[in-house]
């Protein structure tokens, strides 16, 4: 619930099948690459590659927070709902964190985590970890 400047955790007034909040950002990342790479040499040029070598990669990254969106999915008098709502939320509009990075090929298992909190002036700091895979074509 966003109550002035402060956003809130409230429970819902029906039971929830689902409840979800979505934040979107544009982040830059920045990171040091650490790994073999290969050398391939030919009369005009000059190539690396780390195609099947291990490595890994240490960094930071700092973007914007373009939207937030909630959904909510729930039964009313027999009758399924489900509401996209989009607003500000208090979120912070900036984001910045750390990652990293490590794999075989292309294929590759990053983590994220945000250095600054979710929600502006909230009584409870909560901070976004990601952890996911990463694919490179």
């Amino acid at each position: 619930m966003n109550n002035g400047d402060q956003t809130t955790l409230e429970e819902f007034q029906f039971d929830l099948d689902k409840s979800k909040f979505r934040m979107d950002n544009l982040v830059f990342p920045v990171h040091l690459e650490f790994g073999p790479s290969k050398v391939h040499r030919t009369e005009k040029s000059i190539r690396y590659t780390n195609h099947h070598q291990f490595r890994f990669g240490l960094g930071s990254y700092a973007g914007f927070n373009i939207g937030t969106k909630q959904k909510l999915k729930y039964k009313r008098d027999g009758d399924r709902v489900k509401d996209k709502i989009k607003r500000d939320y208090n979120t912070n509009n900036f984001v910045y964190g750390l990652s990293a990075y490590t794999g075989v090929g292309g294929a590759l298992l990053y983590v994220k985590y945000d250095l600054n909190s979710i929600f502006n002036n909230a009584d409870v700091e909560q901070r976004n970890i990601s952890v996911g895979l990463r694919f490179e074509l």
